[in-house]
């Protein structure tokens, strides 16, 4: 419903329209379409089977790689369909924060690549730890 507001009308869909140049009801759709899979993607990466990951021994295991590389491609490719959108002009400041969103996580994401490869272990567990805080804050 917030994001709904924040785009002001939400006349119906006019039919063969596309994301970037269509109404303000296929921004929200298209929007919310990106925010339910990254709550996937979030779930999926916080899930209790990785737990592990919030330690530096955990970060260390061959597993670690494969679901920061996963959760990193996932959150790149919302990240790339939000900057596609063209934001209804009553939408300009919800969408201006909604593309930062994805820019620090998407940070956050290759920050803990990049430790992992440079086998710095303790800082990508860091990482891992301040995104599922934060994750669970929202």
């Amino acid at each position: 419903m917030l994001l709904v507001t924040a785009c002001g009308d939400t006349a119906p869909s006019v039919p063969g329209a596309t994301a970037a140049g269509g109404s303000a009801t296929q921004f929200v759709e298209v929007v919310s379409q990106i925010l339910s899979d990254e709550t996937s993607a979030f779930a999926a990466f916080f899930g209790a089977e990785l737990e592990e990951l919030g330690t530096a021994e955990g970060m260390a295991r061959e597993r670690a790689l494969q679901a920061v590389t996963r959760f990193q491609t996932q959150l790149a490719d919302a990240q790339r369909r939000a900057r596609a959108l063209e934001a209804p002009p009553t939408a300009t400041l919800f969408f201006g924060s909604f593309l930062e969103h994805f820019d620090r996580f998407v940070g956050d994401a290759e920050s803990m690549l990049a430790s992992i490869a440079q086998r710095d272990y303790a800082r990508a567990a860091e990482i891992y730890t301040r995104l599922k805080r934060g994750a669970s804050e929202r």
